[in-house]
């Protein structure tokens, strides 16, 4: 129910393409992430993060097109980062991982395997997880240097890991020979 739900708020997003609709929901997300006992330091990394996104994606609409637009940008991605930060922080990663073991059954018709893509969402989860503890890692770095203005400073050392991450991840499966 709750994948149906973030793909309906996906799906509202872009079909309507209004700012006010996108912060609406975006609010109203809010609001149920309180209403299910999450507190607001669960949020205010991941918004601080977002921002950073939001803010360069508003401004480059701003220049190249108009303020509405990235005002809806901004609002689209708002809402769906929340939707899915409750998806996340509401629901276990077992059963996220039998839910989509679930939908993506009937493509073991067409010759996929279930399983394979089942591992895939699994380690996308578990790498969304690790690069978030990467940039926390890479902001506290670049603070300690005194570079707290600098978005090079953050942003690339913890590009850096995450393709490191993903080179490691993929040896690891590919010694054991999980995915060929």
């Amino acid at each position: 129910m709750k994948l149906a739900v973030i793909a309906l708020i996906g799906v509202v997003a872009l079909i309507f393409r209004d700012p006010v609709i996108n912060w609406s929901m975006f609010a109203a997300l809010v609001v149920l992430g309180f209403t299910a006992r999450l507190r607001l330091h669960h949020f205010l990394r991941t918004w601080i993060y977002a921002a950073v996104l939001i803010l360069i994606v508003v401004a480059m609409q701003y220049f190249f097109g108009s303020l509405r637009a990235g005002l809806t940008v901004g609002g689209t991605v708002f809402a769906c980062v929340q939707a899915a930060m409750l998806l996340t922080l509401t629901t276990t990663v077992a059963q996220l991982l039998d839910t989509f073991t679930l939908i993506v059954s009937p493509l073991r018709f067409l010759g996929a395997s279930p399983d394979t893509i089942a591992l895939t969402a699994s380690l996308m989860v578990r790498a969304i997880s690790h690069i978030s503890g990467l940039l926390g890692e890479a902001d506290r770095a670049a603070r300690a240097r005194g570079l707290d203005s600098s978005i090079k400073a953050r942003v690339v050392p913890a590009i850096l890991r995450s393709v490191k991450y993903a080179q490691d991840t993929g040896r690891a499966l590919d010694a054991r020979g999980i995915v060929d």
